[in-house]
């Protein structure tokens, strides 16, 4: 098998894992769901309105009153079950691809350093 024929096998075993469905599924699910919809864009104003704060001259009070507010609109995220499956299942997904990159990297490195790539009782790929 080739580096091509290797790497194509691989981006199907990522397409057909459970992570990455329930990611692309969570992902679907939060685009297409309204609340959702309106309380990342209240998060993504409140962020934007506190870099702007953080930057400006604004007073103490201000700042503590849209940090204040950054914190409820995180808060309001943190409850949608919409969005709480897809942050969960982005966090699985990103575990898994991290895993690959370490496996990758132990390869690509010489076998030098750890690799996480769940080989029970490995002593070291080669």
């Amino acid at each position: 098998m080739d580096h091509i024929e290797a790497a194509s096998a691989l981006g199907q075993a990522i397409v057909n894992s459970q992570e990455y469905r329930e990611f692309k599924a969570a992902e679907y699910g939060t685009v297409n769901d309204k609340e959702a919809a309106k309380l990342l864009l209240g998060y993504r104003q409140a962020q934007e309105a506190m870099v702007k704060a953080a930057r400006g001259e604004t007073d103490r009070d201000e700042l503590e009153n849209v940090r204040a507010a950054l914190l409820e609109k995180q808060r309001e995220l943190d409850l949608n079950p919409v969005i709480k499956r897809y942050l969960d299942s982005k966090k699985a997904y990103d575990r898994m691809m991290q895993e690959v990159d370490s496996v990758l990297g132990h390869f690509l490195g010489g076998g030098a350093g750890e690799c996480s790539g769940s080989c029970e009782g490995c002593g070291g790929c080669g």
